[in-house]
């Protein structure tokens, strides 16, 4: 008895070793299946006043969201579904519930899938546009996020894809995982974090010379351009790169492998950045 169930298990292993699902295809020993593709488009739209909330998070697949004089929020949303058959594709479809609920000053877009089962998955692509006056709480599982033209306070989250912010006025807050941070023309204090990316910061000539501005990354180089009369305590270091600076910056103590400590102007904001492998450059 014990011996079948032995030559059982073995066999679902043996199989199971032989079956690869790839990118849209499923391999069984050198032999590509195309799965099916079934795309479905949602539109969303609700009142959204100035300085409230809108939050998303789309698990697997990009958000890009715009700002606008608008009294609305409103959201495109593609639905991409990849399963075994036609059949199957669009069902998950049709079964894939997007919605946006209000709960005081936070307008949430909330999304629900179906169970999935193996050779089956869901990604959603969504595109908003809001009222350009209001704070942002954006993150994803896998896919890239992108921001324009907002003036209020943003916090994203992602473990897997570039984040792209350009003409933001409010504070600024990444935590990044496996890709590139950057970030343009924008106003205000700025927190990046990522473990294996790029990070690029500059800031627009509108801006005042007194932000707070911490940048890090464990793999990846450091590019950041001051605004203008920018004043600042700093702290550069790098396990592994060069430190280049166009900005004065009178040094406290010794340069040494810790990297650099001093002040730029009189020193009124905060300057903060680490990268454990790559070069750091400050203009």
């Amino acid at each position: 008895m014990k011996s079948n169930v032995f030559k059982r298990v073995l066999l679902s292993s043996l199989l199971f070793s032989l079956i690869a699902v790839s990118g849209c295809c499923i391999q069984v020993r050198g032999y590509s299946f195309p799965l099916a593709k079934y795309e479905r488009t949602v539109q969303l739209s609700k009142p959204m006043a100035a300085g409230s909330l809108f939050a998303a998070n789309s698990k697997d697949g990009w958000i890009t969201v715009n700002g606008s004089d608008i009294a609305d929020c409103n959201v495109t949303a593609t639905i991409i579904v990849r399963a075994d058959s036609d059949e199957n594709a669009r069902r998950i479809a049709e079964q894939t519930n997007l919605k946006l609920e209000q709960f005081g000053d936070k307008l949430t877009l909330k999304v629900e899938k179906p169970l999935l089962m193996m050779n089956q998955s869901v990604d959603i692509r969504l595109n908003a546009l809001v009222q350009k006056n209001c704070d942002l709480e954006l993150g994803t599982d896998d896919g890239d996020i992108t921001i324009e033209n907002v003036n209020g306070r943003i916090n994203i989250k992602t473990d897997d894809g570039k984040v792209t912010l350009s003409q933001i006025s409010g504070e600024i807050k990444v935590r990044g995982n496996d890709d590139s941070i950057k970030v343009q023309e924008v106003i205000g204090d700025v927190d990046l974090q990522t473990d294996d990316g790029k990070i690029t910061v500059e800031y627009s000539e509108d801006a005042g010379g007194v932000c707070n501005v911490l940048l890090v990354t464990d793999d990846g180089a450091i590019d950041f351009t001051a605004p203008a009369n920018f004043s600042a305590d700093v702290k550069v270091s790098t396990d592994d790169g060069s430190i280049n600076t166009a900005l004065p910056i009178k040094i406290m103590g010794k340069i040494g492998k810790s990297g650099i400590r001093g002040t730029i102007g009189t020193g009124e904001g905060k300057l903060y950045i680490k990268t454990d492998d790559g070069s750091i450059r400050i203009r």
